[in-house]
């Protein structure tokens, strides 16, 4: 016979499905009250974020605002020296000119003293009133043809064209060996040669003209210049020796005077 379990106490456990229902109801209910108070939670979070966003966005509009204030002093600054850079630009282009024309003035002088007074001193000091230089005339050696090749040579001498006034010297020296206008026509090719650097030949040329004309004008001249070139060579014995003889051989010259300051220079 077939027996039957023995009921179950009124104490014993609830069923699963009792417990478990139970427990959903406690979690659903517990859900229930803590939503309100995420809600409230992440509100405030929010309008905290936003508040920070809003002072972080004041902060960058003042940054901002300050960087283009301090962008606009430094374009005046720029915009100022820019303009005091150019007037002083123009202000130094002006001076070079300036001083660009004072240099081409002083260098004309410069070249006249050099040769065009030069020249126009031994035209002064050798034409008399008739117009021919030395008393040259047409019955002497050469008459005119002499004179007008020496005028031309010596234009061109002024004018700074070496080579053709060389020529024309020259042309005097092997033509006209004896003419009154020889001396001078020898002292300044020597003069061509100094223009040239060739000092040691210059010298040799100046001493051209007291050994083939002893008695002309241009001796005294000649000599100072080489005593002067021997100067310059660095050679001051000879120097010295032919500055005195200038001074003690033609006393009243103007050679003289020129070599008595340059002796009392190298003293």
């Amino acid at each position: 016979m077939k027996r039957t379990p023995p009921p179950e106490l009124g104490n014993s456990r609830p069923s699963a499905s009792r417990r478990y229902g139970g427990g959903g109801v406690r979690l659903l209910l517990l859900g229930l009250l803590l939503l309100p108070l995420a809600a409230c939670a992440t509100k405030s979070d929010v309008r905290e974020l936003q508040g920070e966003i809003r002072d972080l966005a004041r902060q960058q509009e003042a940054l901002v605002r300050e960087l283009q204030s301090e962008q606009a002093r430094q374009a005046d600054s720029v915009a100022a020296l820019s303009s005091q850079f150019g007037q002083y630009r123009t202000q130094w282009a002006r001076s070079i000119r300036d001083m660009e024309d004072q240099l081409i003035r002083v260098q004309e002088l410069a070249g006249m003293s050099q040769q065009e007074l030069a020249g126009l001193r031994d035209q002064m000091d050798r034409r008399p009133a008739g117009g021919t230089f030395g008393g040259a005339t047409p019955d002497r050696e050469g008459g005119g043809e002499v004179v007008d090749i020496y005028d031309d040579a010596m234009t061109q001498f002024r004018r700074g064209s070496l080579t053709s006034a060389r020529m024309g010297l020259e042309e005097i020296v092997e033509r006209f060996p004896n003419h009154e206008l020889t001396p001078s026509a020898r002292y300044y090719l020597a003069d061509i040669l100094v223009q040239e650097d060739n000092l040691e030949e210059a010298i040799e040329m100046f001493l051209q003209v007291p050994e083939f004309h002893p008695d002309a004008e241009r001796v005294p001249d000649a000599m100072y210049r080489v005593g002067l070139l021997y100067r310059e060579l660095g050679d001051s014995s000879e120097a010295r020796s032919y500055l005195e003889r200038v001074v003690n051989t033609w006393p009243d010259s103007d050679a003289a005077s020129m070599a008595r300051r340059t002796l009392d220079e190298m003293s």
